[in-house]
């Protein structure tokens, strides 16, 4: 039994006229909500966004960020529900599958359909038996 990849997709406001307080209170919520819903593995606030010593992550200085990872069978529903939760807000979404990424910067609704199409072409990439 080989274990299927996970979708991993950090994402946080990137409203510029909130301050870090309301940042933090906006993922603490969401973090609640994403936790009841359900369709994540896991999903769990992100303090620190650079992944090696050095590097330097385009969200690196986002406060509130989440980070969830979902199965490929359930990332619609995901996304459907943070795409409602962000709607017109403006949202940095970093989505990532094996050694495969992207980073998007939309509106809530729009950058969720961009994160959707980029999760797409990774399966497709990974031979579509991923789900």
């Amino acid at each position: 039994m080989t274990s299927k990849p996970l979708v991993e997709v950090t994402f946080a406001l990137d409203d510029p006229s909130l301050d870090d307080y309301e940042r933090k209170e906006f993922a603490k919520k969401l973090l609640k909500q994403l936790r009841e819903q359900g369709d994540a593995e896991t999903v769990e606030r992100t303090e620190d966004l650079n992944t090696e010593a050095g590097s330097k992550s385009v969200l690196d200085k986002v406060v509130g960020a989440l980070t969830a990872e979902i199965k490929f069978g359930k990332v619609v529903s995901f996304f459907s529900f943070v795409g409602e939760k962000f709607a017109e807000k403006p949202i940095e979404v970093h989505v990532k599958v094996g050694d495969r990424e992207v980073t998007i910067k939309a509106t809530g609704e729009k950058a969720v359909l961009q994160a959707k199409q980029a999760v797409a072409e990774f399966k497709a990439l990974l031979g579509g038996d991923a789900v």
